[in-house]
């Protein structure tokens, strides 16, 4: 996907391409029997004449078994050497269309030989070949989780352990993508469980609507082949338009979502409808198509990068060229494909490729963990191994015998499904069990913070900065601090932020119910953070604060800003709410002082050529403050704080600040480990250094630095408190403290 902090998975990556010879030499009859009323006695139609089955080990398609081999160590190397790799993640692809044609060849098989589909020996044959291994790395993921990673993380990597268990994963991740608070949340070690998701989702969906479809066939009197065809086809071109959209105005809608990603399904399935079984001989032209198709996919791996919007059109590539892969088969001309495909460690990988890919994400993020640092190249390697040799031993131990040889295999549908519950319960019962733990010490450590707040410690939070109270080392790490709480520490103004699109303004309103005055805060998120700060001067003031504030929205009423992440279609939404906050809030006569601020630097202004431009033209700023000050408002606009600097590189996340509280829990007991230097961590603010430009005494500015910075560095823990609950938003507990810093600037 382009951009957004994702992973790739496969739900099918190692699903079976094992059919009986029987089943193979049938598979060119699909069409004709599909063209006939179905018979009172289903009999097998009698093989193909002109048919050239594909070079098969026991029934195995060997192009197909290539295909895995392939998009497996696609997804692999793109998520342990991505640099190298930028395109990797279309390994994904490819598994979604061959799943679709294995999936629809099977099931229209079925209706051939006995005139329906058997949904609960499909679902259990299903279970019993992707959940064992899946519920297994799972399992052990969560244990992992609790010897090696840090508690910061544990609620959400747990969280999204038990979506995966229950194949939720694709939409948990969509959703978390447009949600302010989770949207920069770390890669989770079960991430890629959500290609998983979307296949379990495609294997609940589509033998409904083939049994649908025969159904509606029997009874509209239409040739079943017509009714399928048509159904189909119509649910894949509409999904792919739907993806054309989303990847325009939601790129993790269109990236994680079923309906988005159901035409690819859809182009493999009606290939199985079409064309199952390549054409007899023409050895050297389907060579020629076969290339042609894994070219393909390797143009695709190599070319594309995070910044490819994705799926929409580029998706095409990639899908097509295994469309033209599984379409020509295994031609036997000399230089075909068929000999590298055929090759040894090529059918080995794709034997093992759904559990390699099952324990490859999970090593490559908790391995770091384990190390204490980031994975050079001999660690690198030592996951690819370890990927590999686990993924046989789970093939082998787990894989195949829960398959085919086990009890579990030969009792009824009964047994796999009680088999299946238990086993999915006992995996979300452990994820829910560590978050529920996380979650109680949590509500301790928040009443700790509660209680050292209320008793007056001159030396607690932003306090231990004001040099008059002389406090002995500010950026100690006593023993009270909690890491995982302050991660939780969400100041109450964020759910008083409209969301991106929304350009309704929505206010919330604290303070004194019979003020003495009535101010308003008027920003973005990081304004937000600033609401117990706000609420401390208030109390101190007999005042009323009115918020107006949008997520990543700079409230200038100008259409010319961009923020960070936002879809095209956002522009707008910001402009008309920030002229709306602006009018709203110059026409309230009860409103006698404005406090605003932005993270400015986060935000892109759009040139009259149409292009990004850092420079922001000071009118563009001055104008809305000139408006607010000429309304007989006093404007105090507040400097935007630090941040923590740092930048964290990796897997399917780029450019995304370190959290203060991840970073103080992984460098353990120490003084303040994750300060940062006031050049890096003291971002430009154009709009308040727009705003001095003024000088305008009814428009001021306020510069609380050295409540976080010293002469030479800016600090994430300060007076035995965390600063910020991510990387640049402030916890609740340090704005609350900060009041006092607001207080003596007025």
């Amino acid at each position: 996907m382009a951009g957004q902090h994702t992973v790739i998975g496969t739900g099918e990556v190692g699903a079976t391409a094992r059919a009986t010879s029987a089943e193979t030499t049938r598979m060119p009859a699909v069409g004709a029997a599909l063209r006939r009323p179905r018979p009172p006695v289903p009999t097998p139609p009698a093989p193909a004449a002109t048919a050239t089955p594909a070079p098969a080990r026991s029934g195995v398609r060997v192009e197909i078994q290539a295909l895995r081999a392939l998009a497996c160590s696609l997804v692999v190397l793109y998520h342990v050497v991505p640099l190298r790799l930028p395109g990797g993640y279309i390994g994904v692809d490819v598994f979604f269309v061959v799943s679709g044609f294995l999936i629809t060849g099977h099931l229209v098989r079925e209706v051939e030989r006995t005139g329906g589909v058997r949904l609960g020996t499909f679902w259990a044959r299903r279970a019993r070949r992707l959940l064992p291994a899946a519920l297994l790395v799972l399992v052990t993921t969560a244990l992992a989780v609790f010897v090696w990673v840090p508690q910061t993380y544990w609620q959400p990597f747990l969280r999204e352990v038990g979506a995966s268990a229950l194949y939720v994963e694709n939409w948990v991740l969509s959703g978390d993508a447009v949600d302010y608070l989770a949207h920069t949340n770390a890669a989770s070690p079960a991430q890629h469980y959500w290609s998983l998701s979307t296949e379990e989702q495609f294997y609940v969906l589509w033998p409904l609507l083939i049994v649908g479809s025969v159904w509606l066939a029997a009874r509209i009197r239409l040739h079943r082949r017509t009714v399928v065809l048509a159904l189909l086809g119509a649910l894949t071109v509409a999904s792919f338009g739907y993806s054309l959209w989303t990847t325009r105005t939601s790129p993790p809608q269109a990236y994680f979502t079923t309906p988005a990603r159901a035409w690819e399904f859809g182009l493999g399935g009606l290939l199985a409808l079409l064309a199952a079984t390549p054409l007899a001989g023409a050895h050297r032209f389907r060579a020629v198509v076969s290339w042609l198709g894994f070219g393909a996919i390797a143009v695709s791996a190599f070319a594309f990068t995070a910044a490819t919007p994705f799926p929409g059109t580029a998706a095409l590539l990639p899908v097509l060229g295994t469309v033209a892969v599984i379409w020509a088969g295994a031609p036997r001309d000399d230089w075909s494909p068929t000999a590298v495909a055929d090759f040894g460690p090529v059918r080995f990988l794709g034997d093992v490729s759904y559990s390699a890919y099952l324990w490859h994400w999970p090593l490559v993020v908790i391995v770091p963990f384990a190390l204490g640092h980031e994975m050079g190249t001999v660690a690198k390697v030592g996951v690819l191994v370890a990927t590999v040799a686990l993924a046989w031993a789970t093939k082998v131990w787990v894989e195949d015998p829960v398959r085919t040889g086990t009890p579990l295999a030969r009792r009824g549908l009964g047994a796999t499904f009680l088999a299946t519950a238990v086993a999915t319960a006992l995996v979300v019962g452990v994820a829910a069990g560590g978050w529920l733990f996380v979650r109680h010490q949590v509500a301790e450590a928040r009443a700790s913070a509660a209680a050292f707040a209320a008793g007056g410690d001159p030396c607690f939070g932003a306090g231990a900065m004001d040099p008059a109270r002389a406090c002995s080392d500010p950026f100690a790490h006593p023993d009270t601090v909690d890491t995982t709480f302050a991660k939780s520490d969400v100041p109450a103004g964020f759910p008083c932020l409209s969301s991106k699109a929304n350009t309704e303004v929505l206010t919330c309103r604290f303070g004194s119910s019979d003020p003495v005055e009535t101010v308003a805060l008027l920003g973005d998120s990081h304004t937000a953070s600033l609401y117990e700060a706000m609420q401390q001067v208030a109390e101190d003031r007999d005042w009323a604060v009115v918020t107006y504030l949008k997520a990543g929205c700079p409230a200038l009423g100008s259409d010319r800003f961009h923020g960070a992440n936002q879809p095209q279609d956002e522009l707008p939404a910001c402009a008309v709410w920030g002229q709306d906050a602006l009018q709203q809030i110059a026409a309230d006569e009860d409103i006698t002082r404005v406090f605003t601020s932005y993270r400015s630097d986060i935000y892109k202004y759009v040139g009259d050529d149409g292009g990004y431009q850092d420079d922001i033209p000071a009118a563009v700023v001055q104008a809305p403050l000139q408006a607010l000050a000429d309304a007989g408002k006093q404007v105090d606009v507040i400097r935007a704080v630090p941040t923590t600097g740092g930048v964290h590189l990796g897997p399917e996340q780029v450019n995304l600040e370190v959290s203060a509280p991840d970073c103080i829990a992984g460098a353990g007991d120490v003084d303040d480990p994750c300060a940062s230097p006031r050049d890096v961590a003291l971002t430009p603010d154009r709009i308040a250094e727009a705003a001095l430009a003024m000088q305008d005494d009814r428009i001021r500015v306020i510069d609380l630095t050295d409540a976080f910075c010293d002469a030479t560095e800016c600090h994430t823990l300060i007076g035995g408190v965390v600063v910020y609950f991510d990387g640049s938003h402030l916890s609740a507990t340090f704005s609350r403290t900060l009041g006092q810093f607001i207080a003596a600037r007025l």
